[in-house]
């Protein structure tokens, strides 16, 4: 195979959203939906540690993240960003995880924290930022979060910093 054939597009990657994780989700909020004119989408509470909310802006997506009180999982992205957060990741979702990563590993890729979801709600891996430039790069196959149990905007700025 060429490398035409081996790249991720060849595995019907698409772009789906980018992440900006902050210190606190109020302020993000703020910004994206009263600024920006984005529209909440939905929201989970994640277990490692973080809210996300989900807008829509325009014709894209914006995924906002924020730790929720005593988690450390944000702390060395802070600290990388001298406290105030930014762009975190960009997610590109494919329809087969495992030939997604097939082509990282033919490409010599590093990528880690691979997660098949047996739900299928939601199964990843991560394009170690190292060999791209220094970007955070998660692809995932997204299940149908309509069957979720949605939780409102209020309900996830009172669980986040």
């Amino acid at each position: 195979m060429d490398d035409v054939g081996l790249a991720l597009a060849a595995v019907g990657a698409r772009y789906d959203h980018t992440a900006i994780a902050g210190p606190s989700l109020a302020p993000l909020v703020a910004f994206w939906r009263d600024t920006m004119g984005g529209t909440f989408r939905y929201g989970e509470l994640l277990p490692i540690g973080a809210v996300t909310a989900v807008f829509s802006v325009g014709s894209g997506k914006i995924e906002l993240m924020a730790p929720t009180p005593g988690s450390t999982f944000f702390d060395r992205f802070f600290a990388a960003t001298g406290g105030r957060g930014g762009p975190h990741h960009l997610t590109f979702s494919v329809d087969d995880l495992d030939a997604a990563v097939a082509v990282l590993d033919a490409r010599g890729v590093a990528h880690f924290g691979l997660h098949h979801d047996p739900a299928g709600m939601w199964s990843e891996v991560f394009v170690h930022p190292r060999d791209n430039g220094g970007t955070l790069v998660q692809l995932a196959v997204i299940g149908d979060f309509t069957s979720l149990v949605p939780k409102s905007l209020d309900e996830l700025l009172a669980l986040a910093l």
